[in-house]
């Protein structure tokens, strides 16, 4: 866990130089987000970089916004709760082209202001991130209320006025978008209330224990798939065109003490354990006789040898 990408994204508040709502972890929220429904939105592989949030004045972000970039309202269902995101000319093109299929195309210039079919094109899939962002938000919080935000216009000219007096965050996002084949940035500005991270200010009586332990918590109740393996046989195409029902595959003996427990991650599978083939309680089952194959991870599963995985449907899914 010390040394885990997982434990320095969920940065304990112990560790933070100062108290801060903006935490390492809420902009890696908000690039998920962006991923997520760019893969869904936009029909390309899209990567989003965060940089770490961090509190702001309205003046100062409207200072720091490209001349030519595209600049969306954002509002809520709360009274008075609005802020302003910020796509720069590189990115509205991107999205552009992606959306109206012409990624391959040579990049149209990026110094033109931003037009109508721009604020059409790009505003959905804002839209979308932002819902997406929510949700996640929602579920680290705990149920906690966490407000939805959804584009409620594009300013020709933000101003600092326009903005209640009360603390913001920004959000800055870099989005690769095909292999990096195109590059743009969008930057959010949100007020800090109902954003909190899990890691950035601790309740009274909370500490960086109590976080650790509520993290693990979280960890052991996520969800896994494992396949148990019986064997892997391998066979000329012609020879496996040619079976018939009746055919018999031969498979040996010590397969059944041999058992593979794996999982998959995308094209990448994993052995985990080794277990042999038996019954538990009338039912077919695999007991665990080794923990992982490599030894800088001997406990991957954080099951002992001797533990038994039993299923009604055990048999079913053992793939020969």
């Amino acid at each position: 866990m010390e040394n885990s990408v997982l434990r320095r994204k969920l940065k304990p508040a112990g560790t933070q130089p100062e108290p801060d709502p903006a935490a390492d972890g809420l902009g890696g929220v908000m690039a998920k987000s962006a991923s997520v429904v760019g893969l869904v939105e936009l029909e390309a592989q899209l990567e989003a970089h965060s940089h770490k949030a961090r509190l702001t004045e309205p003046a100062e972000f409207i200072e720091s916004l490209p001349e030519n970039g595209l600049y969306y309202r954002l509002e809520c269902e709360v009274e008075a709760q609005i802020g302003l995101l910020c796509l720069d000319p590189a990115l509205i093109n991107a999205l552009d082209d992606v959306l109206t299929g012409e990624l391959d195309e040579v990049a149209s210039a990026c110094n033109r202001a931003p037009t109508a079919v721009d604020e059409a094109l790009c505003r959905p899939y804002l839209d979308g991130m932002l819902t997406e962002f929510a949700a996640i938000l929602r579920e680290l919080r705990e149920g906690k209320p966490t407000q939805t935000y959804q584009t409620a216009g594009v300013e020709r000219e933000p101003s600092p006025h326009q903005f209640p007096e009360e603390p913001y965050l920004v959000l800055a996002l870099e989005i690769d978008i095909c292999c990096g084949a195109r590059k743009g940035n969008c930057t959010f500005m949100i007020p800090a209330c109902d954003t909190e991270f899990t890691s950035a200010m601790p309740r009274p009586g909370e500490n960086t224990s109590s976080w650790k332990a509520a993290l693990q918590t979280a960890l052991n109740a996520a969800p896994a798939s494992l396949d148990v393996v019986l064997y892997r046989k391998q066979m000329q195409i012609g020879n496996i065109l040619r079976l018939k029902v009746g055919d018999v595959l031969e498979v040996p003996a010590r397969a059944l003490e041999n058992l593979s427990i794996e999982s998959q991650k995308g094209v990448i599978r994993s052995s985990l354990m080794r277990a042999r083939l038996g019954e538990y309680q009338e039912m077919r089952a695999a007991k665990v006789t080794q923990i992982g194959e490599l030894a800088s991870n001997p406990e991957p599963a954080r099951l002992l040898a001797g533990e038994v995985l039993a299923d009604e449907a055990a048999a079913s899914e053992i793939k020969v």
